[in-house]
C-alpha cells in the first residue's frame, strides 16, 4: 500500500513552481478574485483551493483533507453557487410569467 502524499503550503507551492504556476494566475484562470488561491492555500477560500488542485491535477480530498468541512460541496462539486442562482433566477423569471398571465 503506497502512503497518499501529504501536501502542506511548502509542497504545494513546490508543486506549482515545478508547473510554472502561480497562485494568482491559478486565481484569475478560474476566474476568482487574484488573492482566492493565497487565501485557498491556507483554509480560508474554497473555491480558490479547488483551483489549487485543479491546476495540481489531485483530487480536492488528496490535497486538503483535513481544510474543509465535508458536505453538499464535496468530491467533484463545485463550492459555486452558479446552478443554485441559476435555479432562482429561473423561478423568478417563471413566477414573473405567471403573475402576468
Amino acid at each position: 500500500m503506497t502512503a497518499t502524499k501529504k501536501w502542506d503550503r511548502i509542497e504545494i507551492r513546490a508543486e506549482l513552481a515545478k508547473r510554472g504556476l502561480t497562485l494568482t494566475g491559478i486565481a484569475r484562470d478560474a476566474g476568482l478574485y487574484d488573492s482566492a488561491c493565497r487565501q485557498g492555500i491556507i483554509g480560508a477560500s474554497r473555491a480558490g483551493a479547488e483551483a489549487i488542485a485543479r491546476a495540481c491535477q489531485v483530487p480536492f480530498r488528496e490535497m486538503f483533507p483535513d481544510s474543509y468541512t465535508r458536505g453538499r460541496h464535496d468530491e467533484g462539486k463545485s463550492s459555486s453557487n452558479k446552478s443554485c442562482n441559476g435555479s432562482a433566477k429561473t423561478s423568478s423569471a417563471a413566477d414573473r410569467v405567471r403573475s402576468v398571465a
